[in-house]
């Protein structure tokens, strides 16, 4: 599982694979035991703990030794510890696929991927179609684009990220190779040249929309973001996402991220017009909505509501605080 360069019996370009972890120890095993059934050659495996307490380092160097674990001593969030990885992985290799630690990988994830990169060099990012680990012939994202609201009559753009094909059966799903606004970071297959040249992950939103805002980037930059539908990878988080969007049970730290960040990342790509008119959105209508909603299914959810208003608050100064963050 060591990082080679290009595999020059096979002419397989070499891709690091970078799982980032947080006392996620029995789903990152699980996760490397697939990644292992990959059939690719040219392959490094890299782990990033983001300050585990829960044995995750010693268990992985003991169960995988091949696997290089770095070891941060503080939880950077998904945007950094992502880039510590990237940062050990750039000079070395010419792809990076960033994967979340909780999913399942098909064996030929990667020769369906890197082909459609390699063929074009347009293409900065490619993703595979993404399904829930628990419904495994149903979607869960497949590319993401920009989504609408509506306020006062009127049409509002890029008011949230959309989750392409959502709750679809994975038939559904184009059979041809398409463009997107963005690939979704729990499956991110990304071209190192497009990084030294743009940058890495926006490591000051922590967490939640650093993959839009880097498939932004690189789109002002002349590149195209694609989707691969032909081949899948199966996310088990996704499923307690789905359930939690059904039946809001209550997710500070998500909710604050989701809303602040995205806001900051309009502002940052289409203007302060934009963020100003989204954040008119949220507060006159969005949040209101959803307070009613948890008041009238009587549950009191006053950290939720709080989070709410500090991402509107944090993202209209400009502040990139860490809230909720254990």
């Amino acid at each position: 599982m060591s990082l080679r360069a290009t595999d020059k019996a096979t002419h397989n370009p070499s891709v690091a694979i970078i799982i980032l972890n947080w006392n996620g120890l029995n789903d990152t095993l699980a996760c490397l035991q697939t990644v292992s059934n990959l059939r690719y050659n040219a392959l490094e495996i890299i782990v990033v703990d983001n300050g585990s307490s829960d044995g995750s380092v010693e268990t992985i160097h003991k169960t995988f030794p091949g696997v290089q674990v770095i070891e941060n001593t503080s939880n950077l969030g998904f945007a950094e510890g992502n880039n510590v990885g990237i940062r050990r992985a750039l000079t070395d290799t010419d792809y990076i696929l960033l994967l979340n630690n909780d999913t399942t990988v098909h064996p030929d994830l990667l020769h369906h991927l890197i082909p459609v990169v390699e063929k074009d060099p347009s293409i900065a990012v490619a993703g595979p179609v993404i399904c829930y680990a628990e419904e495994p012939d149903t979607i869960w994202c497949a590319g993401l684009q920009m989504g609408q609201g509506r306020m006062f009559g009127m049409s509002v753009a890029h008011t949230t990220s959309v989750l392409m094909y959502c709750g679809q059966p994975a038939h559904m799903a184009p059979k041809e190779i398409y463009s997107v606004d963005a690939i979704v970071g729990c499956a991110m297959l990304m071209r190192t040249s497009v990084l030294h040249e743009i940058g890495l992950l926006a490591s000051e939103l922590f967490m939640i929309h650093e993959d839009f805002d880097w498939s932004l980037r690189t789109q002002k930059a002349g590149y195209r973001c694609v989707v691969v539908p032909i081949v899948h990878v199966w996310h088990k988080v996704s499923v307690s996402i789905k359930r939690q969007d059904q039946q809001r049970s209550g997710n500070p730290s998500a909710e604050y991220y989701w809303y602040r960040n995205w806001l900051l990342v309009m502002g940052k790509h289409y203007g302060l017009r934009t963020m100003l008119v989204i954040a008119a959105l949220y507060a006159f209508k969005l949040f209101p909505s959803l307070f009613l909603q948890d008041i009238a299914q009587r549950r009191f959810l006053p950290s939720v509501w709080m989070a709410h208003w500090l991402a509107l608050l944090d993202a209209l100064a400009g502040r990139h605080k860490k809230r909720f963050v254990r």
